[in-house]
Formats: C-alpha cells, sequence, structure tokens
C-alpha cells in the first residue's frame, strides 16, 4: 500500500514539474516569438503606408485608392474617391511616427499605423490607419482620403 501512495505522489509531483517548467519557459519562448515576427512585418507595414501617404501627397488619388483593403474600397467607388479627394486639400508632406501592433484575446490582430500629416498653411494633424495582409501584400484599411 505505501508503494502506491509513494507512486501517485511522484506521479503528481512530476506532473506538476511539468506544468511549472511548461509555464516558465513557455511563456518568454512565446513572446520573443511574437516580438520577431511583429519586427518582420514592420518593413512591408511602413513600405505600404508611405506608398498611400506618397500617392495623397502626389495628389494621385487612383493609386491611393489601389492600396485600400477590400473593405476600404467597399461602398465606395474610384470615382466617388477621387471626387472625395479632389475636394479635400492636398497634404503636402507626411512622418510616419508609429508602427505598432496590437493583439488582443478579444478581437484579431491589429497593424497601426500613425503619421503626421502637414498641410499648406494648416497645422500638421495627426492620423492612425489600420493596415491588413491582403493579396498578398499590406493594404491601408480605413481612413478617409487625406
Amino acid at each position: 500500500m505505501a508503494d502506491k501512495a509513494n507512486m501517485s505522489t511522484r506521479g503528481f509531483e512530476i506532473t506538476l514539474f511539468v506544468v511549472v517548467a511548461l509555464v516558465c519557459c513557455g511563456t518568454p519562448i512565446s513572446g520573443f516569438y511574437l516580438q520577431r515576427k511583429d519586427k518582420a512585418d514592420e518593413p512591408g507595414m511602413r513600405a505600404a503606408s508611405e506608398a498611400y501617404l506618397g500617392a495623397a501627397v502626389r495628389g494621385d488619388n487612383g493609386t491611393a485608392y489601389d492600396l485600400l483593403c477590400a473593405a476600404g474600397q467597399r461602398g465606395r467607388s474610384r470615382a466617388d474617391w477621387d471626387a472625395t479627394a479632389s475636394a479635400i486639400v492636398d497634404p503636402t508632406g507626411f512622418r510616419i511616427t508609429d508602427l505598432a501592433v496590437r493583439r488582443s484575446s478579444e478581437a484579431p490582430t491589429q497593424y497601426v499605423v500613425t503619421a503626421d500629416i502637414t498641410y499648406p498653411g494648416l497645422p500638421s494633424r495627426e492620423v492612425q490607419f489600420h493596415l491588413k495582409k491582403q493579396d498578398g501584400g499590406w493594404k491601408v484599411c480605413g481612413p478617409p482620403p487625406l
């Protein structure tokens, strides 16, 4: 009988050790993986953001429209986008100030860009927009025409 109790206690101790080891090692390893993965996404995020903002500065509304994700284009024809963008004062420059990857257990991962947009004779304005991987590349989601 003593042998069974000893074996049961030993099995519990081994199980407890394995669980503690997984928690202690698994959490930092997964955090390190996610951080490296996020850093790997930044060049593509920056390139897509610069292409979109550069098109807005050049007044190239067609290119800006093409860089929108499917959800951003939904409900807006190219002609509507061009008419709205043409009625707005064209920005003269931009500076990307932040690229962020926001993870949440309740929502999908968000890729967010923050940029300062400058306009002629007006104060600069901070703009945030989301990016989404779509059709093999990064697309801009949600911004109004700049």
